[in-house]
């Protein structure tokens, strides 16, 4: 009996050791795994809080950005349709900076580069506050104030941009040294694993459900890292694009830039930017990348989901039913269509395609609403802009050039004609008897006369001629590298082309009409705007007393 309990007591030992070894294996392998996911939870705070750090900081940057452009908008018209995104970007900017300075508070280097741009937000915003705060413009204080205000700009950036190259770098090692942790503890579990798999079945069971979760942990935290990274990218391009299209001086290169950086951000086959026309009946395809798109060039709002229903609509690629009709072929493709709207307005569409059958993904959807958006702000910038430039320098009434146009091209005109050894000709022109016109047809008759009169002049101009409305129904037309006798002929052209104008305002014939001219040349009459004015005007003077309806050339001074 007792020989028997010891052969029995020998055939459990290598259960019981078997046991115990697999408990010891568990234990260790529970360690390692706890290790492992620690690290982890770790490895995915630091990257979560260094990229919660450059979001914040491109976050400043765009609301600093939005700051000086409401600043910049304000300055110009004074008008406070500016200042509601100037109060929430200012806030936004204050709540960022403080933001930055709690979640780098373990980081001196941080610290101290956001010690220097506190000053400089600060500066920023209350160089805004101070123009929001002047109701009335003053041109020196406000070349002034955006001399500080790009000044302080260009400072903030390139703080900005260090703490975020600072933050790139902490992320790359703490990376590194995850990863270099990750891979110890994964030749630790495996080699675990391998030595007692062959001891108990649950033990190499839950060696490999151990090994499994902490692989699906890593490709999520790798995925995530990617997810992030793409994210970084198309915030890094959008900025870019943001200050181009800040710098574009009219609404074709916005066009450019758009469709350069939407072809960047953007991984579709096709897409189209499609914009109303002026008759707002029609969009039509302005700028176009990728292979050739499956939708209509020009077609109506009402054929495309996205601007009928004001949001974004998207097709799988296998529901055609909610097709938008301005797609002819719409076999084995996907498609999205981005209103563009800014100010609730509605400029036209965003379309993207992808013809291999492969949907469009919420993220890429995503992007592209940003993108939508991007480009609404710069083409109401652009439109903006274009508006206001018109204002300054040209004539309401006439669409002519002003006087202020008159006088800076005259004083280049002479520069340019001084320094190439070219002749300069200069035209005042006076319509006859327009007093008496007004008192015999209304002020309505007039205003249009001086339209058609403008129209006329506007057509006889050649390609670099300016014709400018000098101040009520005088005109000054500058004929750069015109010799005295071509301008005599273009003047005597357009006082016979006046003359022959045969005109009816509302049915009512106004009668014959008349122009006298004064002509001066450079630099014959003059070397400055001023003395070819006076010698010019001298001229009209001469022309009105010798019986008006005439072209008289001024004197020559030394006569």
């Amino acid at each position: 009996m007792k020989k028997l309990k010891f052969i029995n007591s020998l055939l459990l030992r290598p259960h019981s050791l078997a046991f115990a070894l697999a408990v010891v294996a568990a234990l260790i392998l529970g360690w390692l795994s706890q290790l492992a996911t620690d690290e982890l939870v770790k490895s995915n705070e630091r990257v979560e809080h260094t990229y919660k750090v450059l979001g914040k900081l491109a976050h400043l940057h765009s609301a600093l950005e939005q700051v000086e452009t409401a600043r910049r908008g304000y300055s110009i018209t004074r008008q406070d349709v500016f200042a509601p995104a100037y109060v929430d970007a200012q806030r936004e900017a204050a709540a960022d900076l403080n933001e930055l300075k709690a979640i780098t508070a373990d980081n001196h280097t941080q610290q101290e580069r956001l010690a220097l741009l506190t000053p400089v937000v600060n500066d920023l915003l209350a160089l805004a506050r101070k123009d929001f705060n002047t109701r009335t413009a003053d041109a020196q204080q406000s070349a002034q104030t955006l001399a500080k205000a790009r000044a302080s700009m260009e400072e903030a950036r390139s703080l900005i941009q260090e703490l975020s190259v600072e933050e790139k770098t902490l992320l790359e090692e703490r990376t590194a040294d995850s990863q270099a942790k990750l891979r110890s503890l994964r030749l630790w579990l495996g080699g675990i694993s391998l030595v007692f798999m062959i001891l108990l079945a649950f033990s190499f069971i839950k060696g490999q459900r151990e090994i499994m979760q902490r692989r699906e942990a890593e490709k999520s935290l790798l995925e995530s890292e990617e997810q992030n990274k793409a994210t970084v990218h198309n915030l890094s391009l959008m900025g870019e694009m943001t200050g181009l299209l800040q710098a574009c001086a009219d609404t074709d290169e916005s066009l450019d830039v758009i469709c350069q950086y939407a072809e960047r951000l953007l991984r579709v086959d096709s897409g189209g930017l499609y914009l109303f026309r002026e008759s707002r009946n029609q969009v039509e395809l302005t700028v176009h990348w990728g292979a050739e798109s499956k939708s209509e060039v020009i077609f109506s709002p009402d054929q495309c989901w996205a601007l009928r229903r004001g949001e974004l609509h998207m097709l799988d690629g296998e529901d055609h039913a909610l097709a938008c009709r301005h797609l002819h072929d719409w076999g084995n493709i996907s498609s999205l269509c981005v209103p563009i709207v800014a100010q609730g307005n509605v400029l036209g569409v965003l379309h993207l395609e992808r013809q291999n059958g492969k949907p469009i993904t919420l993220a890429e959807a995503s992007l592209a609403n940003n993108l939508a958006t991007q480009i609404a702000v710069s083409m109401a910038s652009a439109k903006l802009r274009d508006t206001l430039r018109n204002l300054s320098v040209r004539d309401p009434l006439t669409g002519l050039f002003n006087r202020r146009y008159m006088e800076e091209s005259l004083q280049r005109e002479i520069a340019t004609a001084q320094r190439k050894d070219r002749p300069l000709a200069l035209v005042i022109l006076d319509l006859d008897y327009f007093k008496q016109f007004n008192d015999t047809f209304g002020h309505e008759a007039g205003d249009f006369l001086l339209r058609e009169v403008g129209s006329l002049l506007s057509r006889k101009s050649r390609v670099g001629d300016i014709a400018c409305r000098f101040g009520g129904e005088e005109f000054v037309m500058i004929y750069p590298e015109a010799e005295p006798r071509v301008a005599i002929q273009l003047a005597q052209q357009t006082r016979e082309a006046i003359h022959a104008l045969h005109l009816q305002h509302f049915g009512r014939s106004l009668g014959q009409i008349s122009a006298s001219f004064g002509l001066a040349f450079f630099p014959i009459h003059g070397n400055t705007p001023d003395q070819l004015l006076r010698a010019a005007d001298k001229a009209l003077y001469e022309a009105k007393a010798n019986g008006r309806n005439r072209v008289e050339t001024a004197k020559n001074p030394s006569s």
